[in-house]
């Protein structure tokens, strides 16, 4: 591989960010297509088929102007005001002006769900227009399309929680001062009060010194590696090597869409199981047999996710052999370039009977062309061993833990 390019991130490497819920970088966000094929896991087999099909067929689907990470944002927002109003102390000043900040959250996720569910001017809105792509298998349907936006909801976004502490702090404090002082201290303190509410609830910007060395954090290990799986997938669908002649055979292998698709499924789905078992542990736990047969199926669970941890790290092979091939492409090109100023170069120098200088000059750089498209091959053959691990029947590998448990008693849309 290209001594330019970082090597690529290792199956170790994956698992410790996954135990971590910390990728390392700066902040960078999920493209739309990376967010809406994580969103089509939360679908079934069938819609999730339609999604993947309408974006190999270059398909439009409904996007946001701001972006699918912005709409995670607030639905985060909205989940911390409710369980800030779920605070059975809390002043009625101050749960006014969380309930009026809540309705205007609860506004703008309407709006996008609008956006999102009718697609206008993406979906056909006449009877022959949805018959022809019913018919060609990429009409996705009105109540897959709800789905789907409650998927986006959970789009995987790098420091979802940094966001709110202030609000989220002084609710607290609101409910523990009316908790001692009472409902007649609280009037005579008004004022003061009504100061608190308004720096509660003002968005203010908080200045912190960036971490050396810089990670992203997300919610947990499930959320981390939908994240790696979707960084991938935006870094190969946007290397300019990947959508060259020389790869045509390896696109041909592998549908990106589909796979990523089809992970964010199964990460869902080992997801929904273990909260599950998490419950069931909970409540039956005090049984030993029974504690003893959720152990046993947990340790059931524990291929799956090595499986998962080989696909994705099969992703970040490809990415880093894409992003080899692409500095090799670039000097392949400046090479071809050289050749044709030597061309130009031989005409003139010819003339006055120097013709073997720059024929010199372009046997070397013949030699040069010819080293890069060797190196080329080898990457196509490295490329076709990498696609084959992507698919789960080429990702296992020995059991390992699982990372750290969702808490079964957590809101959905807090995750």
């Amino acid at each position: 591989m290209s001594p330019r390019v970082p090597t690529a991130a290792t199956a170790a490497d994956i698992r410790r960010w996954t135990e971590n819920a910390q990728v390392p970088g700066p902040h960078r966000e999920l493209s739309d297509p990376a967010a809406i094929l994580i969103a089509a896991g939360f679908l079934g087999p069938e819609n999730r088929d339609v999604v993947v099909r309408r974006q190999t067929y270059g398909l439009a689907l409904a996007v946001l102007p701001d972006g699918f990470g912005n709409l995670r944002r607030l639905q985060r927002g909205i989940a911390q005001l409710e369980a800030q109003l779920a605070n059975p102390v809390l002043p009625t000043m101050v749960r006014s002006g969380l309930q009026n900040r809540l309705n205007g959250l609860v506004r703008r996720r309407d709006e996008a769900r609008k956006q999102i569910v009718l697609g206008k001017g993406v979906y056909p809105g006449g009877t022959r227009g949805v018959r022809r792509e019913r018919r060609d298998g990429v009409y996705l349907e009105m109540a897959a399309r709800e789905r789907l936006f409650d998927g986006l909801l959970h789009t995987p976004t790098p420091d979802v929680n940094s966001g709110g502490y202030v609000r989220r702090a002084g609710g607290a404090a609101f409910g523990r001062l009316a908790g001692a002082v009472g409902g007649l201290a609280m009037r005579a303190m008004g004022p003061q009060v009504e100061q608190w509410a308004r720096d509660a609830f003002t968005d203010r910007p908080v200045q912190v010194a960036p971490p050396v060395p810089q990670y992203m954090a997300f919610v947990d290990g499930y959320e981390t590696l939908l994240y790696v799986a979707g960084e991938y997938y935006d870094r190969i669908q946007g290397n300019p090597a990947w959508r060259s002649d020389h790869f045509d055979v390896q696109r041909s292998q592998v549908n990106l869409h589909a796979e990523l698709a089809e992970i964010a499924a199964d990460v869902v789905a080992l997801r929904s199981v273990r909260v599950d078992l998490d419950r069931s542990l909970r409540n039956g736990g005090f049984d030993q047999a029974f504690a003893d047969h959720i152990a046993a199926k947990e340790h059931e669970l524990r291929p799956v996710w090595t499986q998962l941890i080989g696909r994705v790290q099969a992703l970040a092979e490809v990415a880093h052999v894409m992003d080899s091939a692409a500095v090799e492409l670039r000097l392949l090109d400046e090479y071809n370039r050289a050749t044709t100023i030597d061309d130009r170069i031989v005409e003139l120098v010819s003339r006055s009977g120097h013709r073997e200088i720059s024929a010199d000059n372009s046997k070397l750089l013949t030699h040069q062309v010819r080293a890069g498209e060797e190196q080329l091959r080898i990457y196509r053959d490295v490329l076709a061993g990498n696609i084959a691990r992507i698919s789960p029947a080429g990702a296992l590998g020995p059991p390992t833990r699982l990372p750290q448990r969702y808490e079964p008693e957590q809101p959905a849309d807090e995750a």
